[in-house]
């Protein structure tokens, strides 16, 4: 539309042919917007917006117009099915879906639909070729659209596949069809669609559009291509207005041309005539009747004159005096011709006839004068044109132009380069009517009987009732900017191959390089891996090379140092649990001792004394569990941290442990309960870990609850294997601590108001002996005061393999 506009000239796009630039220019400013946005997604979405916005209202004025009006059946299906993936296609591509296979099985419904219902619509238009076939071939669309949607509906990409390679297929046979009746518009949609879906037919996963090859494809794309498009449109309609100019005005001066041209011959005629009829040599001849030398004068007339092609003397009555040898010498008379009755009637003016047929069959245009001879007597002088002579003479104008010259008095034509007929009704009186031609001159633009525009420059020949046109088709009268904007597409697209191509080439390189980097930062701090990266050219990315060999040996440098710097740490803590473990065990021997024998000490009664020494004990066992905690933490950390498997009875093992709790805790004793099976639950197990596992998961419960709130330990037999569960209805948790709360040294907001001592180890080193034992832990809590339950699922495969 933009490129070749002349293209749209036929009657079908009557309507908006004269904005077709216009709606050409919408077309492409909302592609390429709609194009940006995908490309671009990171771009203010209200570019995309606007470019379906521009599309929309092009296809909905393109759909109406020469869809919608003229009744073409195909079209305001296949365009109302644009509007509408054009509304809903946004959306679905936010989703991760397309509706192209869609739009392609419902037009093709449709189109099946439409054939085989009224099959002589498409015959009329665009598949003429196919004849009685076109009802087969929308039986086939119908199907194959169901079979594409079933297919879709069903997930069988076999089904879709096939149907649509069966729908290219079709379309391009529409393609071929509406090319062939030179709808080359249609042509191109056909074309596009059948593409559409051999691509999706043949192409079974889609490339992933990111990295830096596709960045450099897309800007190289839009550099190369964009700004081509863009001056060979702004280039191409500033030709298509200076063409435009220079045909109406070749089209008017052609027409001037030839009108001067017969004005002038007519002017000649007219005078010789004149001049003969008032010669008074030729009147003595022709009053004394003097044959042999009216006969001279007359070939002298004919001959040497070379104007007409015969000529011949009437007297009063139309009874012949002399013929010219042209005529063979025919005599007779002529008085029921008209140009004898307007030459009795005029005077002595000359005059031009109607154009006739005389006897022999021959076309002619005549001019007569009256002779006055004395004595009242008369005769009249007459010259014939032959029109078939007249139509031979070269025009003046282009041979893209077509001239036609008629009596406007008639219509008669009497002259036609085209065809050269003659005497006919004068072809362009149908297509413009005889009002449109009464002013002296003028040009306008008109559709012929095919349907195709053309222009159309008249002029009036001085002097006479004729008429001349000249006309020429926009086609063809274009075709040398039709051939520049094919030239401007082609190179456009030539160019943007070009610089893919290089995009491609320089993006591999770029990428390699990138992707040599991004795998040394894979392996940045890895020990015993090679991080030095080549580095090749001397651009931006060498330079970036060489820093990130740079940092890299820094790191490892780092590295090596907080090592070593771990090391000295683990050794430091495994010392320092061990040094402080030491005196610990014979501090908590001595204390149970004086326990046993504190019955009779002086001045503390004995239970008092006992009383006091149990606190002694608890505070002992509180710093030996922390002790142990942080021995654990330096396992876990050096790697050391391992487990004894052996068959373990685990309902004995918790009840084992909760009354132990309640022995050393008997305040808290009636708070806690214990719910285990009758049957033992055994499996391999590391018992220690277990049992460390279940008095840290207790003792947090009993720690963070009321004394009067009770504490639940569920052991059964789960589908999965064992599930043991520690519910208590105490502080809870805040949500936003849950994700962390088995991370090590993590305390919940509330556990640190509500202090109850601890380091924040006991739930980390909890999951480490879940996980070690292939299981899972999970916590569950509604909140701050809501309580607490704390899940752990021990495999299954344990137990079937202590069975």
């Amino acid at each position: 539309m933009v490129f070749v506009p002349y293209e749209f000239g036929s009657a079908l796009f009557q309507y908006i042919y004269p904005y077709i630039r216009l709606l050409g220019s919408l077309f492409l400013a909302g592609a390429a917007m709609v194009l940006l946005a995908l490309m671009y997604p990171a771009w203010p979405a209200f570019v995309g917006r606007v470019g379906r916005v521009f599309l929309l209202a092009a296809f909905a004025v393109y759909w109406w117009t020469v869809c919608v009006l003229p009744v073409s059946l195909t079209g305001t299906v296949l365009y109302l099915f644009v509007m509408v993936l054009l509304v809903m296609e946004r959306s679905t591509l936010r989703r991760g879906q397309g509706l192209l296979p869609v739009f392609l099985s419902s037009v093709a419904v449709c189109f099946g639909a439409l054939m085989a219902w009224a099959p002589q619509d498409f015959l009329r238009f665009a598949l003429a070729s196919l004849g009685s076939s076109v009802r087969l071939m929308g039986i086939l669309f119908f199907l194959l659209g169901m079979l594409l949607a079933v297919g879709r509906w069903r997930r069988q990409p076999f089904f879709c596949r096939v149907a649509l390679g069966g729908l290219a297929l079709l379309f391009l046979n529409m393609a071929v069809g509406v090319a062939s009746r030179g709808s080359w518009s249609g042509m191109s949609v056909y074309a596009v669609m059948s593409l559409a879906c051999l691509l999706l037919a043949a192409v079974r996963r889609w490339p992933t559009l990111s990295g830096v090859r596709w960045r450099l494809f897309r800007g190289m794309a839009l550099a190369s291509v964009l700004p081509i498009v863009g001056v060979g449109a702004v280039a191409s309609f500033l030709a298509q207005k200076a063409l435009e100019v220079e045909l109406r005005g070749k089209a008017q001066q052609a027409a001037s041309a030839e009108t001067a041209w017969l004005a002038q011959t007519a002017l000649i005629a007219s005078s010789l005539l004149r001049v003969y009829s008032r010669d008074t040599d030729f009147i003595a001849q022709v009053r004394a009747g003097d044959r042999a030398a009216i006969e001279e004068r007359m070939a002298l007339l004919e001959n040497q004159t070379g104007l007409f092609d015969a000529a011949w003397l009437l007297d009063e009555d139309g009874d012949t005096l002399m013929a010219s040898a042209r005529l063979n010498r025919a005599n007779g008379n002529f008085a029921h011709r008209a140009y004898f009755q307007d030459a009795l009637k005029a005077g002595a003016q000359v005059l031009l006839s109607r154009p006739f047929l005389t006897r022999s069959g021959q076309p002619f245009v005549v001019f007569t004068v009256p002779m006055e001879l004395g004595e009242g007597r008369r005769a009249f002088l007459v010259g014939g044109l032959s029109l078939r002579r007249l139509g031979l003479h070269p025009t003046l104008a282009s041979r893209s132009y077509q001239v036609e010259m008629f009596d406007r008095r008639d219509g008669s034509l009497l002259r036609e380069t085209a065809r050269g007929d003659v005497l006919g009704r004068a072809p362009v009186l149908d297509l413009l009517g005889p009002d449109a031609l009464k002013g002296v001159e003028g040009f306008q633009e008109v559709f012929d009987d095919t349907g195709r525009r053309m222009v159309v420059a008249h002029a009036q020949v001085a002097g006479t009732p004729w008429s001349v046109v000249v006309t020429a088709h926009l086609r063809e009268a274009f075709a040398p900017v039709t051939r520049m904007g094919a030239w401007v597409v082609a190179i456009a697209v030539l160019a943007g191959a070009i610089a893919l191509l290089l995009s491609q080439w320089v993006g591999r390189d770029v990428a390699e390089r990138l992707e040599t980097l991004r795998d040394g930062f894979a392996v940045l701090g890895t020990p015993s891996v090679e991080q030095q990266v080549p580095a090749r050219g001397d651009d931006e990315i060498a330079q970036l090379t060489l820093g990130f060999n740079e940092m890299a040996a820094r790191i490892d440098r780092t590295q090596k140092e907080l090592r070593e710097a771990i090391a000295i740490r683990d050794q430091f803590l495994s010392m320092a649990s061990h040094e402080l473990r030491t005196p610990l065990t014979p501090l908590k021997a001595t204390l149970e001792l004086l326990i046993r024998q504190s019955g009779s000490g002086p001045g503390m009664t004995p239970e008092r004394q006992r009383e006091t020494y149990a606190r002694l004990n608890r505070q002992v066992d509180r710093l030996t569990r922390l002790i142990g905690d942080m021995l654990d933490v330096s396992r876990l950390q050096s790697g050391r941290f391992t487990l004894t498997v052996a068959p373990v009875d685990v309902a004995a093992l918790a009840r084992e442990v909760v009354e132990r709790i309640q022995v050393t805790r008997p305040e808290r004793a009636r708070q806690l309960t214990l719910e285990v099976p009758e049957a033992p639950l055994v499996g391999r197990w590391d018992e220690q870990r277990l049992d460390q596992l279940f008095t840290n998961l207790v003792e947090n419960a009993l720690r963070y609850s009321p004394p009067d709130m009770p504490v639940v330990v569920r052991v059964r037999e789960d589908a999965d294997g064992v599930r043991v569960d520690v519910e208590d209805r105490g502080i809870g948790i805040p949500p936003e601590s849950v994700s962390q709360l088995f991370t090590p040294f993590f305390r919940a907001r509330n556990a640190t108001e509500h202090y109850a001592g601890g380091l924040g180890l006991g739930l980390a080193i909890c999951r480490e002996i879940v996980e070690r034992h292939a299981g899972r832990i999970d916590v569950k809590s509604d909140g701050p005061g809501q309580g607490t339950c704390f899940t752990v699922r021990l495999p299954r495969a344990a137990v079937a393999d202590a069975a």
